[in-house]
């Protein structure tokens, strides 16, 4: 098993084949740029439109293979939100993934405490191996097929994973002194 946390911290956004990466509405092929934006921390309209755009990885509580990568990298975009001074954008978008990091959470433990499950991937990069991403000259029916198949450990370890991911945020918010009820929520 790989050290989760080491993994975490290694990761490189370009690193991950988003756009064979399914969502809950197409593919997660502009979450790269879409994770710029985001750092960026520019004009609120354009963070909102764009937080709505990547939050495709969840739907219903049901989250989807790009899940625990993105979450990694809006951590580290949280955590750079509540270290930025004197920027009320970065505060409201502290706000805003706050509150989307909570709803991911409570997603990842009610599939954990309510549902019987496979055992987790051994290690959070197996969930990039070739079979469960799809094919680099993918067409759409690819995505529609993509749900019909059995993919053995997967749909757990997304949850897993991201669990994993978001443990981390109680952390950065007491570490910073913000949104305390959603810590001691995400504590629990």
């Amino acid at each position: 098993m790989d050290n989760i946390k080491e993994y975490i911290d290694s990761l490189d956004k370009n690193d991950i084949p988003w756009d064979r990466m399914v969502t809950a509405y197409g593919t997660a092929k502009e979450y790269s740029a879409y994770l710029d934006i985001l750092s960026d921390m520019g004009n609120i309209e354009v963070l909102d439109n764009v937080l709505d755009s990547i939050s495709d990885f969840e739907h219903q509580e049901t989250l989807f293979p790009p899940a625990p990568f993105a979450l990694v990298f809006l951590v580290r975009i949280l955590e750079k939100a509540l270290s930025t001074e004197n920027n009320p954008n970065a505060d409201y978008l502290a706000e805003k993934l706050a509150e989307f990091l909570e709803y991911c959470y409570e997603a990842c433990d009610n599939v954990q405490n309510s549902y019987e499950h496979d055992e987790p991937f051994e290690n959070f990069s197996d969930m990039l191996d070739e079979k469960y991403l799809l094919p680099e000259d993918y067409e759409e029916e690819d995505i529609d097929e993509f749900f019909e198949e059995d993919y053995d450990g997967l749909f757990y370890s997304i949850y897993y994973y991201s669990d994993a991911v978001l443990s981390q945020v109680p952390e950065i918010l007491d570490k910073y002194g913000k949104f305390p009820e959603i810590s001691e929520k995400m504590k629990k």
